[in-house]
């Protein structure tokens, strides 16, 4: 950066800063480098810690093919609805709900859920869909 920025006072007293688009652009590439850099620390965190990976196939099933994470663990591990509810203590039919979207189960479920198909609790999670 061979420019030098120019700064200026709003009349509300907020220090403003005038740069060239490119160095704005390099700055906000930055910035998204760092967020990917703390979420990869994080996910780096909890393999550490035990909790476990989620293979390509079933984030493939989940990003791709739009499956909840229930359904796609579930197919990966080669089970149907009715092997899986049988495993984790519950009805097909709940199993059925909850892959359909219908519901998310408590925590207790998940647990349950996660246990039966021996994947990590947090990949179960819908907040990583697309």
């Amino acid at each position: 950066m061979n420019y030098q920025p120019q700064t200026f006072q709003t009349p509300d007293g907020t220090e403003m800063v005038i740069l060239p688009a490119a160095d704005f652009a390099r700055l906000m590439a930055l910035a998204d480098d760092r967020e990917d850099l703390v979420d990869v620390t994080a996910i780096l965190a909890r393999i550490d810690a035990g909790e476990g990976i989620m293979p390509g196939d079933v984030l493939t099933a989940v990003l791709e093919e739009g499956l909840t994470p229930l359904a796609a663990w579930r197919r990966y591990r080669g089970m149907t609805q009715v092997e899986l509810a049988k495993r984790a203590g519950f009805s097909q039919v709940w199993v059925g709900r909850i892959e359909a979207g219908g519901g998310y189960g408590s925590l207790k479920t998940r647990k349950a859920l996660a246990a039966a198909l021996d994947a990590p609790l947090w990949g179960l999670d819908h907040d990583f869909e697309a």
